[in-house]
């Protein structure tokens, strides 16, 4: 039976606005697809659609959801 896809999630602030965002996706990385790079996906801000790069597992952007959080701190996350 094939396991359960499990949706991982990354806080970040956006560095225009400051409105705090999770950026959610699958990272369907097992065995020997573990070792697949990260690569770099563009996550725009919910709040006023200012764009950033985010690190992603290969393949990840294209599961990739952006949603404002809900009182939880958000760190600065990575990239600009």
């Amino acid at each position: 039976m094939p396991e359960a896809r499990v949706r991982k999630s990354d806080s970040h602030r956006c560095p225009e606005c400051g409105a705090a965002f999770e950026v959610t996706y699958f990272d369907d990385r097992v065995g020997e697809r573990a070792l697949l790079p990260m690569s770099i996906a563009r996550a725009a801000c919910p709040a006023c659609g200012h764009s950033r790069s985010v690190s992603l597992p290969a393949g990840a952007e294209r599961t990739l959801l952006v949603e404002l959080s809900e009182g939880s701190e958000a760190d600065e996350g990575g990239g600009g």
